[in-house]
């Protein structure tokens, strides 16, 4: 064998070794329980569809009409999944195949943050960050899901590797690396618009903090960055779709600023956030504190000496205060979560590295500090694996369970109601062998189309993001009989009644109507 020529190659070795465990056991964590650990998601049945109008060369579109509300990035990626490995043309079974391309990124995720940290602090510091994100309960979720944040993330982690290269390198190197991080930072706004946030506003603060960036530099990387949306605005104009996109994004800006609030847990009927985090506590723990530290964390990288240690600080920072501002008065949506907490352990790592003056002050006088410091990142460490374990460990997928039992069990033709929009897109009519489906989700539908059968999910409908009334069930399980239950922690319980078509129609002529939810009567849900 021949032996290596230095100490220095074999550290690296040992460096890269170690990168390369953290990123197996990021995308063994992934994989585990792909299609079981997350109950099916209306947004990831949409995103499935419009990724499958790309991979047929269409814009992006739902049933013929354009989507705008988000950039097509992730659908591009997607759609060229799609198209390249021949994936499923059913957008249920798309999701399932679709959730592999996400876990995969979500493992480039931790393999970027590792990459990051060893930049930024040393070994010891980047193992523990790395394998805080491989092993988050929610990191995972969001990288077992068809979302856009875990694309969005795997662009802007690139393009601040990017970035940081270039402040190390001189002349033509460093204006290549420039123009290449703001044109990958350029891709996650294309990938998801809030991603401008971390992406984009950091290079225009940075050469008036500490001149982090110089000027001139940062301007060569935001004009970078500017170009892939200034494409798409540029495809939206030529199209004849610019009108379209206009509107869609006035409301999108509408609803981030809380002017309108239809979604998140601002809007009318939606649980509160304090019952929300009180009821999955025991499955985001840890990911609750990572939430609370990012934004301190990132004040304290901003004090750093280093300036690519200051980079990474204004973007955690920026984008925590986004989530506070959405916290307080903007359209608060779980996933905002996840564009806080990657970031926010890098910059933790930071902090941890290089500690404000004070406390290295105080580290000083009272060196038993430090250990402690230690033993609580330990003991944090070992908390958010045990968190990822249990995550992945679990059972929730009520629809693909009822699916699989209605093709099995249901007579030909027969007609079922949904009560809610997964269901009503994830039983889509003519995907089952013998149903017919429809948004039938008050008992005046359900007799007029004459269904047989009712689905109810108990969670969704009890927070109001159904479209049946929460009184639906209370009276099914009076005057119903439930052939198929299963339970999960997302959808509560997941039931098929058998209607008694007789009974149902009794109650509609005595005045019993139980009446859609007022949301789905703005969707047009039949009352």
């Amino acid at each position: 064998m021949t032996a290596l020529p230095s100490f220095v190659d074999r550290a690296r070795l040992r460096i890269y070794a170690v990168g390369a465990v953290l990123v197996g056991l990021a995308l063994a964590l992934r994989a585990w329980g792909l299609g079981r650990a997350n109950e099916l998601f209306i947004d990831e049945i949409t995103y499935s569809r419009l990724a499958l109008t790309i991979s047929h060369g269409h814009w992006p579109n739902l049933s013929g009409r354009p989507f705008y509300l988000h950039p097509p990035g992730a659908f591009l990626i997607d759609g060229a999944a799609v198209r390249v490995l021949g994936l499923s043309s059913n957008p249920t079974a798309l999701v399932l195949q679709l959730r592999w391309v996400n876990a995969v990124l979500g493992t480039i995720v931790v393999g970027l943050v590792f990459a990051l940290l060893m930049r930024l602090t040393r070994t010891s510091v980047a193992v523990v960050g790395a394998l805080v994100v491989a092993t988050d309960p929610f990191v995972l979720r969001n990288d077992g899901r068809v979302m856009l944040e875990t694309p969005a993330i795997a662009l802007l982690l690139t393009g601040w590797l990017l970035l940081l290269i270039a402040l190390d390198r001189d002349g033509a190197r460093r204006r290549i690396f420039l123009l290449g991080g703001g044109f990958v930072l350029g891709l996650s706004v294309l990938t998801k618009d809030v991603a401008a946030v971390p992406a984009l506003v950091p290079i225009l603060l940075a050469p008036f903090w500490r001149r982090t960036i110089p000027l001139r530099q940062a301007g060569l990387a935001l004009g970078a960055g500017i170009a892939p949306y200034l494409g798409y605005i540029i495809a939206l104009a030529a199209t004849g779709h610019f009108g379209g996109w206009w509107h869609a994004k006035g409301g999108g800006m509408r609803r981030m600023l809380g002017l309108d609030q239809t979604s998140g847990f601002h809007a009318a009927g939606a649980p509160s956030l304090v019952s929300t985090l009180n009821d999955q506590l025991s499955t985001f723990g840890s990911s609750y504190i990572l939430l609370a530290l990012a934004v301190p964390a990132g004040v304290l990288s901003l004090t750093a000496r280093r300036a690519d240690r200051r980079f990474i600080g204004i973007g955690t920072t920026v984008i925590g205060l986004l989530g506070l501002f959405a916290l307080g008065f903007g359209t608060l949506e779980e996933q905002m979560g996840y564009f806080v907490v990657v970031p926010g352990v890098i910059s933790m790592g930071i902090a941890f590295a290089e500690p404000p003056a004070a406390l290295s002050r105080l580290l000083s006088r009272r060196p038993r500090i430090r250990p402690a410091m230690v033993g609580l990142a330990a003991a944090f460490t070992l908390t958010s694996i045990g968190f990822g374990l249990a995550a992945r460990s679990v059972t929730d997928d009520g629809y693909q369970r009822a699916r699989i039992w209605m093709d099995a069990n249901l007579p030909t033709g027969a007609r079922v109601a949904m009560t809610s929009p997964t269901g009503e897109f994830a039983l889509r009519p003519g995907e089952g062998r013998n149903m017919r489906t429809g948004a039938w989700a008050s008992l005046t539908a359900m007799r007029h189309y004459h269904a047989g059968y009712v689905l109810t999910q108990s969670k969704p409908l009890e927070e109001g993001y159904g479209y049946a009334s929460p009184k639906l069930v209370p009276w099914l399980e009076k005057n119903a009989s439930p052939i198929f239950h299963t339970h999960g922690p997302s959808g509560g319980d997941t039931v098929l009644w058998k209607l008694d078509r007789e009974v149902v129609a009794d109650a509609v002529k005595d005045g019993t109507k139980i009446p859609v939810v007022s949301s789905a009567v703005g969707l047009g849900i039949a009352k």
